[in-house]
């Protein structure tokens, strides 16, 4: 289960920065009807399909599902629950390429194996949803549905040709979990700079304790988080502008009105880069992958990595978190998606349960330039709700009608509640307006709110490709001092040129922004 996480939060991170940002007029247009969904609807029987994965509110959304079909008995509601995302993938691509008449009607899309929902969209895979999120929601009030929604969030909804793709429902972040009983008996206080982390690391290990337990596949998070806060000052630099080839007013104008600020960590929020400036940047070496920033990083990370699990190269997730829950390890970097399967866990531990809290990703000690302002983390939309294109217009709007009431503040406040009851976990806090956590899990997410989320314009100026095994390869092997610093990045930087010079071919880019792409 915990890997199938992992992986849904870094599709939703990619489907999120991928998302060209077009500004809260895009594609949308008031004049069109307000009709509710259900109004339209015949009294012929069908069945609405939501397809999701075990676990992902499965109870809550069972529940929902149940008492729609009670108010609507012409449509009766029902939850697939599929047993992984590769199954779930698998199932939607080859039920769309047979017509669709037989896919789910509710998709997560960060899970359909496209990491650009204009190019779902452009394959007729899902429907575009700009009317629909400026029609009243009959089960809100008459609200439209983008207004029972955070609207800080409704930029993500965007593709990248200013459509709205999805419907986000929740927050995903990244952050530590630590034994508080642990700390406690060793008066060791909440780390808040790498110094005290790596300081009550070694004070864990004295004294017996695994330090800290992670899935070395999820270590990843802490460096792009490092990367992007050494480089997000540079980010305004790469932004598609108006004397680029590829601005587009209706996408992109919102990037004419962003500037850096150290103190601002939102201040990229809905930035749209170009990705012929993101590869001219790691060209030119306005980023250094071998400058004094990697250098630092990665001194920190391998200090780090003295401190994790044996075995830790290899361990399932699964298997961490029990090195965290049977107290053998005293701090465990993961999701936010954790706190319900905890608080569960705990009822179910009794008298051998223990106390938990969560902390920040640090700061450094000492202010450095290299590194300005604070660190940022994940802090994205984790459940991207939308509707499949099946080409049925009657279909269509029984979808849309059950969309509407899953996001009334009334059933989504139920949908979180009865996922807790259930001991499964919510992700996040709600973006649906009105829905509120219980105070302990408020409490517990707190290591969850950073100063912003992260950017990933140098994280993420070449996708992933065949050679990510090389780079783990290399970095384990500077971790067990088989390598120098010098060496390993080095090494990493020789694969990132190579990864760059085959993508810059395959999209016959000529890293010239103001000529056509």
């Amino acid at each position: 289960m915990r890997k199938k996480l992992i992986g849904f939060i870094l599709l939703s991170l990619v489907l999120v920065m991928a998302a060209g940002c077009s500004g809260s007029n895009s594609g949308t247009n008031a004049s069109q009807s307000n009709e509710p969904q259900s109004s339209a609807a015949s009294k012929e029987k069908r069945t609405v399909t939501f397809a999701t994965i075990a676990g992902y509110y499965t109870d809550g959304l069972k529940e929902a599902a149940q008492e729609y079909t009670k108010l609507n008995p012409e449509t009766e509601v029902v939850i697939d629950v599929i047993k992984d995302n590769d199954t779930y993938q698998a199932n939607f691509k080859a039920k769309m390429a047979a017509g669709g008449k037989d896919a789910p009607d509710i998709v997560h899309i960060n899970l359909i194996g496209e990491t650009s929902s204009a190019d779902a969209i452009d394959k007729g895979w899902l429907l575009k949803l700009n009317d629909y999120v400026n029609q009243p929601n009959p089960y809100s009030g008459d609200k439209t549905v983008f207004e029972g929604i955070d609207p800080e969030y409704h930029q993500n909804t965007y593709s990248r040709d200013g459509d709205v793709a999805y419907l986000p429902f929740d927050l995903v972040g990244t952050g530590f979990y630590y034994n508080k009983d642990i700390f406690a008996k060793l008066g060791i206080s909440e780390p808040e700079t790498w110094e005290e982390l790596l300081a009550a690391c070694k004070q864990l290990q004295d004294a017996g304790y695994i330090p800290i337990t992670m899935p070395f596949g999820f270590e990843s998070t802490i460096t792009q988080a490092f990367l992007d806060w050494s480089a997000k000052s540079l980010y305004p630099e790469l932004l598609i502008q108006p004397e680029d080839a590829r601005y587009d007013e209706k996408i992109h104008k919102l990037n004419t009105s962003i500037a850096y600020s150290a103190d601002n960590g939102n201040f990229d929020f809905g930035a749209s880069y170009d990705p012929e400036k993101q590869l001219l940047a790691l060209k030119n070496k306005q980023y250094d992958m071998q400058g004094a920033a990697q250098r630092k990083i990665w001194t920190v990370m391998k200090e780090l990595s003295a401190y994790y699990q044996p075995g830790y190269a290899t361990m399932q997730d699964p298997d961490v978190y029990q090195l965290f829950i049977a107290q053998k390890a005293a701090i465990y970097w993961n999701g936010s998606w954790q706190v319900g399967t905890l608080l569960d866990d705990m009822k179910k531990l009794g008298d051998k349960s223990f106390g938990w809290g969560t902390f920040k990703f640090p700061e450094f000690a000492e202010a450095d330039p290299l590194f300005p302002g604070k660190p940022r983390g994940i802090l994205v939309p984790g459940h991207l709700l939308g509707i499949a294109d099946k080409k049925d217009p009657e279909q269509e709007s029984r979808t849309k009608d059950f969309m509407m009431y899953l996001y009334s503040p009334e059933v989504a406040q139920r949908v979180f509640e009865t996922t807790l009851e259930a001991g499964q976990f919510v992700q996040g806090p709600s973006l649906v307006l009105g829905v509120k956590l219980p105070d302990e899990v408020n409490a517990y997410l707190t290591g969850f709110k950073v100063d912003g989320s992260m950017g990933y314009a140098i994280a993420n100026a070449v996708p992933s490709s065949d050679t990510n095994q090389a780079k783990q390869s290399a970095q384990l092997k500077y971790y067990e001092g088989k390598l120098s610093l010098e060496e390993f990045l080095a090494e990493q930087d020789k694969i990132l040129n190579r990864d760059m010079d085959i993508y810059i071919k395959a999209q016959q880019y000529d890293l010239d922004p103001k000529t056509n792409p």
